[in-house]
């Protein structure tokens, strides 16, 4: 009978340093995007309210966007996921260490014959002490810390894209949000221009001066413009809780905004090609797809270089010890040559899938240069259809309410009709509403060229005036 208790205490010595290396913030080096990182805090928690003092007063977008990447799930997930592959290239940088370990093999023997004798029990001890350091291996560890730098710059960037589309999103809604409020205004107008309409084809029915006709049509007027308010308030209410959601606040958080200045438009000042040839260099998205790009040539590196020789030190100092004979101890130190013979073509796939990942990311990133080309293309002239239709939507509005107040006049005397009146009327609310329209897409096109392009604020030169 033999009755064995072993025990093994692996000690592994590993790149102790800060895994992030020189990272910090939301980015680093070619990675960062903010000019004063020192002013966004890493993410934190979900934050349910606003902080102390902004209950009351009027949130600029800049406010809004600080919330958003504080509490957006998106930002979070991203942190995270930067930090454990700036890990993972801790762990590649860990070849470079020796690896030490401890076993300690604790053996109890006895022993009986066959006749029922049993010889004396045999307690032994056998700690050893072992060290392997990995001397040569023709590149192959290099080309995986390579591989993993490449692969946390890639992160690195990714990251900040994800800023950037949180940011957007944030810029979608909050423009969205104060176009909604402005329609409501232009709706609330339209609906008191609607009861004057019915007021004045009152009296002039009981002066025996319009028809009944007219009050019908003037009701019916009123009933419209009610309608298309009581819409408005709604997707008041959807727009507002779109915002609230990007800021990562509770959807029902009435949140106060200043409101948008539609005379004063943004303008641009740089060309579409000087724009896309600053995507070609900014564009966090376009840089990721590089580093990946990067990573799969480090990759295939490390995989060309797995089935050569390695050369290794080990050395080991153990320890013996039992009952009834004296303590002994032994030691070895010898270089290992290791030469991988035959792996059942293990190594022919990994090439053959480094290879198609490699072409893979070649493909990914000219993918990424189209798309961000095309998105500057569409943003831009998103932009100057939007800029250039606004001068006429102002000049048609002018227009138009001078046109209502001739028709009001001359209903008052007799010389126009009920429709003509609500003719006009109509032509003023859809004037003002696409003045409006068009102010909001100007800004939300620069906002979705500024995305684009890589930058987390507008072009320079970009903006006239802001809200």
């Amino acid at each position: 009978m033999v009755i064995c208790l072993g025990l093994i205490l692996p000690w592994s010595i590993a790149w102790a340093a800060d895994p992030l290396g020189a990272y910090d913030g939301l980015g680093h080096g070619a990675g960062r995007l903010l000019s004063v990182p020192e002013a966004l805090p890493p993410p934190t928690p979900t934050m349910a309210s606003l902080p102390p003092g902004w209950e009351n007063q009027a949130l600029s977008l800049a406010q809004i966007s600080w919330l958003a990447l504080r509490n957006n799930p998106r930002t979070h997930a991203a942190w995270a996921q930067l930090q454990a592959q700036a890990a993972l290239l801790g762990q590649a940088r860990s070849a470079w260490w020796p690896t030490l370990s401890l076993s300690v093999p604790l053996q109890r023997r006895r022993t009986t014959s066959a006749a029922g004798f049993a010889l004396p029990q045999q307690d032994t001890a056998s700690p050893n002490f072992s060290l392997t350091f990995l001397i040569w291996d023709f590149g192959h560890r290099s080309a995986l810390i390579d591989q993993a730098r490449a692969d946390v710059r890639a992160a690195e960037f990714a990251q900040n894209a994800t800023v950037q589309s949180v940011l957007y999103g944030v810029q979608q809604a909050y423009y969205a949000l104060l176009g909604q409020r402005a329609l409501l205004d232009a709706y609330r107008a339209a609906l008191e221009q609607s009861r004057q309409a019915l007021t004045a084809a009152e009296a002039l029915h009981r002066a025996g001066r319009a028809t009944v006709s007219d009050l019908y049509q003037a009701r019916a007027a009123l009933a419209q413009a009610q309608a298309n308010l009581s819409m408005a308030e709604q997707s008041l209410n959807s727009d507002a809780g779109t915002l609230a959601s990007a800021a990562g606040l509770p959807l029902n958080m009435h949140l106060h905004l200043a409101a948008l200045n539609v005379d004063a438009p943004p303008a641009m000042m740089q060309s579409v090609a000087s724009l896309m040839q600053a995507a070609l260099a900014a564009n966090p998205g376009l840089r990721s797809a590089q580093y990946q790009v990067t990573a799969a040539h480090a990759g295939l590196s490390a995989a060309e270089r797995s089935d050569l020789p390695t050369v290794s030190l080990g050395a080991d100092q153990g320890w013996h010890a039992q009952n009834g004979f004296g303590p002994s101890q032994q030691y070895s130190i010898g270089i290992t040559l290791t030469v991988p013979l035959f792996t059942g073509f293990q190594h022919t796939y990994q090439v053959a899938q480094a290879r198609a990942q490699l072409a893979q990311a070649r493909a990914s990133l000219d993918d990424t240069i189209n798309a961000t080309r095309l998105s500057v293309w569409q943003s831009y002239y998103a932009f100057r259809s939007a800029s250039l239709a606004l001068p006429s939507a102002k000049a048609q509005e002018a227009n138009a309410a001078k046109a209502l107040e001739a028709v009001q006049a001359q209903y008052r005397v007799g010389l126009a009709t009920m429709q003509d009146l609500l003719s006009a009327q109509s032509a003023l609310s859809s004037a003002r509403v696409a003045v409006i329209r068009d102010a909001i897409n100007s800004y939300l096109a620069l906002a979705g060229l500024s995305s684009a392009v890589g930058t987390l604020s507008p072009p320079d030169g970009g903006m006239g005036r802001q809200p």
